[in-house]
């Protein structure tokens, strides 16, 4: 298993965000974890990044112990994360945008090796369709095409995992379906783990390969999308119905 969860507990100012959070997830999956809204989706993506802890409980991370500052250092080499509002610098071109974790993390390699890593990211944004928008600025693009630069930033160092915040939201049908194939094909063509934080049900049907349904900081199902689709707890009903198009 790439990522395991074990008992996972949250307290923020006495009120418990995560109750005894238990999963594992497989390499090579694209896992969904979908919930309502203050559910902790997102609160579980940032715990297993690294960027909050929890109260108690155990994670592992490709086999590492992150409550360990050094394996977690090797994990957070390991990840790429792509934020709810792509998170770009509007001050930077596309490809600059694409080339910070490089030059963040490997400044002196990046240095050595710039016309590599130039030729890769435009290998990259060529792959998720922006071809000829290397030196665009984050706001001339579409919502879709800053996602999809967010994307190409999250692959350039070849992470083992990504992490997706939301990665349709405010997307029109058309882009938010655009989005979903590029997650797809992330995962097929660089044999990345993605793990996709949504409540966007047709996001969902198309392309996950295992679920993992919050409910007020519990975990009210574990298993692939038909069994969650034709699930008879109440929880899951009433969601469905309130966010079926």
């Amino acid at each position: 298993m790439i990522i395991e969860f074990d008992n996972v507990d949250l307290l923020i100012d006495g009120r418990k965000i995560l109750d005894r959070i238990s999963f594992c997830i497989e390499e090579g999956s694209n896992t969904f974890i979908m919930g309502p809204s203050g559910s902790g989706k997102t609160t579980i993506l940032k715990i297993a990044a690294g960027l909050i802890f929890p109260t108690s409980g155990k994670i592992k991370i490709l086999n590492r112990d992150i409550s360990n500052i050094q394996d977690l250092y090797v994990v957070r080499e390991n990840i790429g994360f792509v934020f709810q509002y792509s998170a770009l610098i509007d001050t930077l071109t596309v490809i600059d945008n694409v080339l910070l974790p490089i030059k963040f993390r490997k400044k002196r390699e990046f240095s050595k090796n710039k016309k590599e890593y130039i030729a890769k990211a435009i290998e990259i944004l060529e792959f998720l369709g922006l071809k000829g928008f290397e030196n665009y600025y984050p706001n001339s693009l579409s919502g879709g095409m800053q996602k999809r630069v967010a994307f190409a930033r999250a692959i350039i160092t070849l992470p083992k995992i990504i992490f997706y915040d939301e990665p349709t939201s405010g997307l029109d049908p058309i882009s938010a379906s655009q989005i979903n194939y590029m997650i797809q094909e992330i995962n097929r063509k660089y044999n990345i783990t993605n793990v996709v934080v949504s409540h966007d049900i047709i996001s969902c049907q198309q392309i996950a390969s295992f679920i993992i349904f919050i409910y007020q900081g519990k975990i009210v199902f574990k298993g692939p999308p038909n069994e969650l689709i034709n699930s008879n707890n109440s929880i899951i009903f009433n969601f469905f119905n309130l966010n079926r198009i």
